[in-house]
């Protein structure tokens, strides 16, 4: 047992066409054989678009809020997950955070949640002996329901993955069939499930070192494979259910981002770079990166050509590509500072933002995008017990002590504008 971590097409030449053969004995006038700029110009067909979906990303945030798990304490606050393992929402608009739905009962806390505009999906897999669920609920954590038995010994890939993928009658998602012997891998697929009709239908397996889903473009699924050059002269050695000569392998491994059409099959290598992970970060259809002269570069999926976003005074680290700004870090005099790339104007500015988080003077932290120029910010933390509520007024203990808000992109860089609390309902 080990611990865990989806017509026949006919083409018709139009020609000159001979006289018929008359009585007389006449052979008809021979027909013209087309020449390579006739056949060019009548023979060519419109291509054929590819039939697509329209598909859209799920993952912990939708445009109302940001879900997380949350392990409930019992009385006294004792004993990990004694009162179960809740979904903790934070809503972007009333800057309020609390319980939502019922808390599982669940042995550990490897509840995974994701959230779309209409639904919230709860995903929970535990040892080679459990079986995963997957549950789906409105978005307040009301009208609780399974979508489909999973067999013993399975697993949401939840490691590797980000976030799932949905057609709006079916998810598309990572899934693993576990392994209880340390010298076989793991064995892992994306898979389709149709959640009118409840089936599981495999569209991808990954062999031998799994894959993942990172998101959607076009109608299409982006997903990483890892290959091994024919010509490498290791072979793979497995333990402890995994790749144990990672670094040996290293030089002869490629990682590719790929799209792939679900209707069709059809596969797509969009971008390929050495080693295991990709070296580049996909966001907003793109993939961004810092070069060795400290320029941000990106380059928009579906093209070849790399485009020089800014130049950066020093060398800085992207947190998060956003839809109007760029988050980055930096480390000078010391201290870590925060830096915001406004896409808009092509400013650059150094926040003065701090925080105390874990006891230590620190850049304040962006948890994710509110909306356009606005952003759920860490504000401050701190060890010990909090109260939450959950929607119908019921107090929660829960681990640790965080205190939240919301800023627009001035307050994030000046002190003197304030940011909007994220306040609890029921505590006062």
């Amino acid at each position: 047992m080990k611990k865990l971590y989806v017509p026949f097409v006919t083409l018709l030449l139009l020609t000159a066409c001979g006289a018929p053969a008359e009585e007389t004995g006449k052979e008809a006038a021979p027909v013209p054989s087309a020449t390579t700029e006739t056949a060019s110009a009548v023979a060519t067909p419109a291509p054929t678009a590819e039939p697509t979906l329209e598909l859209h990303w799920i993952d912990s945030q939708n445009s109302k809020g940001l879900y997380r798990r949350e392990p409930l304490y019992g009385e006294g606050g004792y004993g990990y997950g004694n009162g179960g393992i809740a979904a903790h929402y934070f809503d972007f608009t009333n800057a309020t955070e609390q319980i939502v739905g019922e808390p599982l009962d669940l042995e550990n806390a490897n509840l995974q949640l994701y959230a779309d505009e209409e639904f919230l999906y709860w995903s929970w897999s535990g040892m080679v002996n459990d079986t995963p669920i997957l549950l789906r609920s409105n978005l307040d954590g009301s009208n609780r329901e399974s979508l489909y038995d999973f067999p013993e010994g399975t697993a949401f890939s939840s490691g590797s993955v980000g976030g799932m993928a949905g057609d709006g009658t079916a998810l598309y998602f990572v899934y693993c069939h576990i392994s209880d012997t340390p010298t076989v891998p793991d064995d892992y697929e994306l898979v389709r499930l149709n959640t009118e009709t409840g089936t599981l239908e495999s569209l991808v397996k990954w062999e031998p070192f799994g894959g993942s889903l990172l998101g959607v473009w076009n109608g299409r699924l982006l997903i990483t494979r890892k290959t091994l050059a024919e010509e490498c002269p290791v072979e793979p050695v497995y333990d402890h259910y995994h790749v144990d000569n990672t670094e040996e392998l290293e030089p002869w491994i490629t990682t590719s981002l790929c799209a792939l059409n679900p209707l069709t099959g059809t596969e797509e290598v969009l971008y390929s770079c050495p080693g295991w992970f990709l070296d580049r970060t996909l966001a907003d259809g793109a993939l961004w990166w810092e070069d060795d002269d400290h320029r941000i570069l990106c380059r928009p999926l579906g093209t070849t050509e790399d485009t020089v976003v800014t130049q950066l005074p020093h060398e800085m680290q992207i947190m998060g590509i956003y839809s109007e700004d760029i988050w980055l870090y930096s480390q000078k005099d010391g201290k870590e500072w925060p830096y915001l790339y406004n896409r808009q104007d092509g400013t650059l500015t150094r926040g003065n933002q701090r925080r105390w988080i874990g006891g230590e003077d620190r850049a304040i932290w962006v948890m994710c995008e509110a909306g356009p120029g606005r952003y759920l910010v860490w504000d401050d933390a701190s060890t010990g017990m909090q109260q939450l509520a959950g929607a119908d007024g019921t107090q929660y203990l829960i681990d640790g002590y965080a205190r939240y808000a919301i800023a627009d992109r001035d307050s994030l860089l000046d002190t003197g504008k304030p940011m909007t609390p994220v306040t609890r309902p029921g505590v006062y």
